[in-house]
């Protein structure tokens, strides 16, 4: 997720798509030949999206209007044998907005932005055989930087395995009222571009994720708008983003552990909401799990599925301590709970304990598994920023636990 530059002339209607896009031109990653009902479902490829030009189409059979920058050449090519007529469904996943862009074997284009959180998919409900021309292009200039991205291939819904296995075999999500304490704390953060979670940890200073913010190698996507509470359309609280930080070992390395970052408000809603503290786990605590008695962690976010709504967990599983302070858990989350808070009761209050990331993928496993950062780097870097200047902002003096 990238913000967006429009250096380039932003042409407003579709226009003939054979000015720029070739489909007699080689694929630039290669080419599969898939027969309906091949075994490996879904089955995926990685490429690098985008390109230099900026094009829009119509998708020929929704009307909807896509647009992105792709390249000339096609970036891969499916040969398809549609002999049982199953639903045929391609699919882009990356952090930078895909735009999914096919050539159909009826020569007819076929387009595709946001299915799935920022993710695309084009369905064939009545697939043809034939030659299938794929483009993956990104929503925003990427200012000649080409991120990588997953290209799947599947007769089931679009984004339906990823999810089975991001849900542990059950999805125990809940729609979480976000009037009331502790969950007004939580909102939803609109950077330039996409959103994620984010949680406030003193009167005007937010917790999110790093990769929401700074990517390696790629532009910053300031935060804009916090919305504590956020629920269809409307917000409990509101405010202008001033300033952020993100950790500079995240920024040029994207070490792991340091995916995370703070941004401060405009106004301090933490004064008419509360906040929540940031601490570690004691070794009680971490015995207690061990033995499977540990405190109910507790999670919620903005899932991309229910993107308008804040669902959450109320008992996730804790795992283990990883790594480079990272923290392995069975929280039921997707994309977009990117930056939501893991917490437990600490007395009258609540105690973050880590920050969600990523998922780890485990093809030899029945399930993913998914990571948080521990909070023991981020009270270090919380703790070292006060008094000091980040982002456009001051970071206030913090109080931490």
């Amino acid at each position: 997720m990238r913000h967006l530059t429009l250096a380039a002339l932003l042409i407003s209607a579709p226009f003939s798509p054979a000015l720029a896009q070739d489909p007699a031109l080689n694929s630039t990653f290669g080419i599969l030949n898939l027969q309906a009902g091949f075994s490996n479902d879904p089955n995926s490829v990685y490429l690098l999206a985008g390109g230099h030009m900026q094009r829009s189409f119509t998708d020929a059979a929704s009307g909807d209007v896509c647009r992105g920058y792709f390249a000339e050449a096609p970036d891969f090519r499916v040969v398809y044998d549609a002999t049982n007529g199953d639903d045929f469904s391609i699919t882009a996943e990356s952090y930078d907005d895909p735009v999914l862009l096919v050539n159909g074997p009826d020569g007819r284009w076929y387009c595709n932005d946001d299915t799935f959180g920022l993710d695309s998919a084009v369905t064939f409900e009545a697939p043809q055989s034939g030659t299938y021309d794929i483009w993956v292009g990104t929503y925003g200039d990427t200012q000649g930087e080409y991120p990588g991205a997953q290209l799947g291939f599947t007769a089931l819904a679009p984004f339906e395995p990823q999810i089975r296995r991001s849900f542990f075999g059950e999805d125990d999500r809940v729609v979480l009222d976000p009037t009331q304490a502790p969950w007004n704390m939580i909102g939803l953060v609109e950077m330039q571009s996409g959103s994620c979670t984010g949680t406030l940890i003193g009167p005007d200073v937010v917790l999110t994720g790093g990769h929401c913010l700074v990517n390696l190698g790629e532009q910053d996507n300031p935060p804009l708008t916090f919305r504590a509470g956020y629920q269809n359309g409307s917000a409990v609280a509101t405010s202008r983003v001033t300033g952020y930080h993100v950790p500079q070992m995240w920024r040029v390395a994207e070490q792991e552990g340091m995916d995370f970052g703070f941004f401060f408000l405009e106004q301090p809603l933490g004064e008419q909401l509360g906040w929540m503290e940031i601490g570690t786990l004691s070794q009680a605590e971490l015995s207690a799990f061990a033995n499977g008695n540990g405190p109910e962690i507790l999670q919620a976010g903005y899932s991309a599925d229910q993107p308008e709504v804040l669902t959450g967990n109320l008992s996730c599983p804790f795992v283990q301590l990883g790594p480079q302070n990272t923290l392995q858990h069975e929280c039921d989350t997707v994309q977009g709970d990117s930056g939501s808070p893991l917490f437990v009761e600490d007395g009258d209050g609540y105690r973050i304990i880590g920050v969600e990331s990523h998922t780890n993928f485990q093809p030899e496993q029945d399930f993913d598994m998914n990571v948080a950062m521990y909070v023991g780097n981020i009270v270090r870097e919380f703790q070292a920023l006060s008094g000091t200047q980040t982002g456009t902002a001051a970071m206030p003096a913090p109080v931490v636990k």
